[in-house]
This record gives structure tokens, sequence and C-alpha cells, in this order.
């Protein structure tokens, strides 16, 4: 006879907990916000995590050294009542909630609303390891190739490669079972890592629609042996690579020719009597010098468009202009150096 007094009192208590659910319940990821002028709307991009429970709010940030944010993480308690969300000293209008999308609106200084996106069921991938690895990127409308040349920094080497944005750092961020892949570039979303193989990585980013991206292994590597010798520009005197003329108070018969000096751990390059070494190293294709000191500034990087026994031509940007434009040297090899390695 105590069997179904049991059963009753389970009833009960599965119907109390039912009846605390809200619908907020889940890992929500930040996808894009809305701020609202009189005139205009602005759309931008969200780097925070709101975990939310029958107990309490968690919301994450994640790092963002461009704006000067580090990872943080709070715990908060909150209220949900009438379609407010009220947050410690902040209130949000709860503006649509369904079981994959969650708009919150701010009314403060401006109004703004906020869009989040629930996060599927919990994953776990292996842990990766990108250090010195390129990769093709690839979404919707997009494709680029990028070097994770060490643990902090990488490198765009297709089409986004220029001299302001080629190089930023990077970092793999863990929340619970997920895993982000998070590039610090200004209007930059975390990737959500959902896969990976050994030469594969498929991902999402979360914004105005989910698109999906895919990271593939680059394999092809130039050949550089050769590299290392001395070198003199210009290979061919002409009209569409004329000699730059000297700086000023110099004399006017200095030696105007361009020479680079490549050693296996330093490079030399000499021009009007000047003469400045730097460390260089190759990135993992072999397809660019890299300047470690330099890396984040317009002249850290060269593109090694040719090698041959005689002929080394190396892209690089302009020193003298403050502009995007680039410049294409063309060297021979010095007639009386040694034998290069």
């Amino acid at each position: 006879m105590r069997k179904p007094y049991y059963i009753l009192i389970s009833l009960v208590i599965f119907i109390s907990c039912q009846s605390h659910q809200t619908g907020l319940e889940g890992i929500w990821i930040g996808a894009y916000q809305i701020h609202y002028s009189e005139n205009d709307s602005i759309l931008g991009t969200m780097r925070y995590i709101l975990d939310i429970s029958s107990n309490n709010l968690i919301y994450k940030t994640f790092d963002y050294p461009t704006y000067r944010k580090k990872d943080t993480i709070q715990v908060s308690k909150y209220k949900y009542v009438d379609q407010f969300l009220i947050i410690e000293s902040d209130t949000f209008i709860v503006k649509n909630l369904t079981k994959d999308s969650l708009v919150l609106n701010l009314q403060s200084n401006y109004e703004s609303d906020l869009i989040f996106k629930k996060l599927p069921k919990k994953r776990r991938t292996q842990q990766l390891k990108l250090k010195n690895r390129a990769f093709s990127l690839t979404g919707p409308n997009y494709a680029d190739s990028i070097d994770f040349i060490n643990d902090s920094l990488i490198l765009h080497i297709g089409n986004k490669f220029n001299t302001i944005y080629r190089s930023t750092q990077w970092n793999i961020n863990s929340y619970k079972s997920f895993e982000f892949l998070i590039f610090d570039q200004i209007e930059s979303p975390p990737f959500l890592i959902e896969n990976s193989t050994e030469n594969e990585i498929t991902m999402k980013l979360f914004f105005t629609t989910i698109q999906d991206f895919k990271m593939t292994e680059l394999y092809n590597v130039k050949d550089t042996i050769g590299m290392v010798g001395n070198w003199v520009w210009p290979y061919q005197i002409n009209q569409n690579s004329p000699i730059p003329p000297p700086p000023p108070n110099y004399p006017k018969d200095i030696d105007p020719k361009l020479y680079l000096r490549i050693n296996k751990d330093s490079l030399e390059v000499e021009q009007f009597g000047r003469t400045k070494s730097k460390k260089w190293r190759l990135n993992t294709t072999n397809d660019y010098i890299i300047f470690n000191e330099d890396i984040f500034t317009r002249n850290g990087v060269w593109k090694i468009l040719t090698i041959k026994d005689d002929k080394l031509v190396i892209e690089r940007n302009k020193r003298f202009y403050n502009s995007l434009d680039k410049e294409v040297i063309e060297f021979e090899r010095e007639k009386t150096a040694g034998n290069s390695l």
C-alpha cells in the first residue's frame, strides 16, 4: 500500500522541478548585437557566453587583446520575472526566446539587442596541436590560408595577406566541454570547434547566420635550397625597376645597389652604405621570410616568389611610403660570392 504514496511524491517533485524551467537554461554563445540610434542601427560581434542554470548565471568573456580585454568568468544570481531578466544591477527585457535563440534587449545609455544562440549538446574533441602547421580556411564567401607559426601568432598567407592584419595572435579557449579557436582581430567572432581529424578541422561561426567553416592542412612546401648566399639587386636594370635615389646629403656616386646576404640564422641588408642585420625564419610552407622582431610592422614579412640557382625574387611592402603598395625585387647571385649552402 505504500508504493502508490512514493509514486505520488515522486510525481509532485518532478512537476515542481519542471515548473522552475524557464527555457533560459543552457549554454548560449553571443552571436551579434544591434545598437540602435535615432537614424541608424549598427551590427557588431559579441565574444562571450551565458551559461544559465536554475540557480546561477555564468558570464564568460573571451580574450581580446586588441581591446585589452582578458578572459573572465563571473557567477551571479538572477531572476526571471515577467519577461525581465534581472542580473545584479542590470535588467534585460527578454525580447524573444526559442529553443535555440535568445534575444535580450538592454535600455541604458542607448538601446541594444543582444542575440544569442544555444550551443549544441556537450562535445569533447581531441586536443588540437596547431603550432607550425598551415591550413586553408574556407567558409561561406570566404577563402584564405593561415599559418600557425608558433603557439601564439598566426600569419595570413592567402588572400588576406596584407600590410595591416596579416599577423595576429590566436589561442584555443575552453569552456566546459567546448573548445573555441580565437583570433585577435577586430570584429572576429570565436570559432566553435566541432570535430578534428588528422588533417581537417570543422568549426561553426555564429553571427547573423550560423556558418560552417573548415580548415584543411597544407602540405606543399616550397623548395628553398640555394636561398642561403649573397644576392644583389637590380637583377635587370629597366624602366620597370628603377634604382631608387640616394637619401639626402649622400654622395652622388655612392653604390645604389641593394645587397642581400642570407645566412642560416641571420639576414643582412645593405644599401647606400647602410647595413642592417636581423634574425629571420621561414614560415611553415617556406613561402615567406619572417622577421620575428618586426612581424607586426609593414616590413616584417617578405613573400618569396621565385628561387633559382642565380635568381631570387621577393615581394615586400614599399619602405618609403605609408601605403599598401608592394614592390617586387629581383636579385641575382653575386658573381664573387662563394658556393651557396
